[in-house]
């Protein structure tokens, strides 16, 4: 066994963590006020390469691997949660499909500019009275001459108010449940589909989140990505690297927020010495650690299966559920060794412990990983 990345996966973690410090750093107060997303990030991202890190170079990609994939996401949640949420939509949900099921036609008008951050793209699956149980999608596509006519509403829909394109999913064939529900890439200009108000959030300020409204919207069969009423297998043939990313996003704040209660513990001093001295602090701390190293090992573990091809839905969702509590253990944790300076707004405790909220609830939560998980264990 080899614990170590590779001298190009270490270069490349030196390059994100760089680029992370200087364009992300200086834009993350203002991101918290604004609550929308800076397309030009992407954009800039996109020139740099890094939105095409795990695919093919015929395409406009890195041809990299899933561990950098994972490691450009933790470096980059370690400063904003936010930037790599919108990061990881382009990458894995709308990239990602493509590549796993379009045509050589799609690969060019959709894949192609997403890695270069030309066109920017938005999902739509969860719905007011769908989330979790997909098969409660009631968006229906109904097939015409020309194309089909989409009717519905996606909730949750994150970078839909800076989107291009917009994958969602919609029921082709009603009477097959589950297995009648198609994807579809719709786009923005497409009369009949509205993106409605950005919905204001707990935490993940600066990632835009809306209502998209589909209502008698007429796209082509070109639109449609992958088969007719193959919609929810597809999307299951890419949600593992979807989980694994998550799982490295949580382990990137973790660290983030770990960092800031040892620097914090050294400096801050009580009863005559820094706190850091006292047992209670130092357990808390020592607690904070074996935590992250966990995570980052089943994180990493996970990425490394998916990289050679190997079946990993259970280790999957092992990384995501244990990194995505996790990560809300250690930002408790990092707010109380602050004290009462970590529940002041000036301080950044603040912020991870809204943020990291999120990670037990996105990509299935804590609940369905368990289910996947039991499953897996022949339940």
């Amino acid at each position: 066994m080899d614990f170590e990345f590779t001298e190009e996966q270490e270069l490349f973690r030196r390059t994100s963590s760089r680029f992370a410090d200087k364009e992300i750093a200086p834009m993350v107060d203002e991101l918290e006020q604004r609550e929308e997303f800076p397309v030009e990030v992407l954009k800039r991202m996109g020139e740099l390469g890094f939105l095409g890190i795990p695919y093919p170079e015929k395409y406009g990609g890195s041809g990299g691997d899933v561990v950098s994939l994972c490691i450009f996401l933790e470096e980059l949640t370690r400063v904003s949660p936010a930037v790599a949420g919108a990061t990881v939509v382009q990458i894995n949900g709308v990239a990602g499909p493509v590549a796993l099921f379009g045509t050589e036609d799609q690969k060019q008008a959709y894949l192609v500019p997403s890695i270069r951050g030309d066109k920017i793209g938005a999902i739509g699956m969860t719905e007011p009275g769908a989330g979790s149980d997909v098969a409660s999608v009631r968006t229906s596509a109904e097939k015409e001459d020309s194309g089909y006519l989409i009717n519905g509403t996606k909730m949750f829909c994150t970078n839909a108010g800076i989107a291009d394109l917009f994958f969602v999913t919609a029921v082709t064939d009603r009477n097959k449940g589950i297995k009648g529900i198609s994807i579809f890439v719709v786009e923005r200009g497409t009369r009949g589909l509205t993106v409605g108000r950005n919905m204001g959030k707990l935490g993940l300020h600066g990632l835009g989140t809306y209502e998209v409204i589909l209502e008698g919207c007429r796209v082509e069969r070109f639109s449609l990505l992958g088969e007719e009423d193959r919609g929810v297998y597809n999307l299951m043939r890419s949600v593992e690297r979807n989980r694994i990313s998550v799982a490295a996003m949580a382990v990137g704040l973790a660290k983030a927020a770990f960092d800031d209660a040892v620097r914090y513990a050294r400096e801050r001093v009580q009863f005559g010495k820094p706190i850091g001295k006292f047992q209670g602090i130092q357990f808390m701390l020592a607690d904070m650690a074996v935590e992250i190293e966990l995570a980052t090992l089943m994180a990493y573990k996970a990425a490394w299966m998916d990289d050679r091809g190997m079946r990993c839905n259970k280790e999957a969702s092992i990384a995501k559920l244990y990194a995505s509590e996790m990560v809300n253990r250690i930002a408790y944790k990092a707010l109380q060794v602050h004290g009462g300076y970590g529940y002041m707004m000036e301080y950044p405790l603040q912020r991870y412990f809204r943020d990291a909220r999120v990670f037990e609830i996105f990509e299935g939560t804590s609940e369905i990983q368990r289910t996947i998980i039991g499953r897996e264990l022949g339940l």
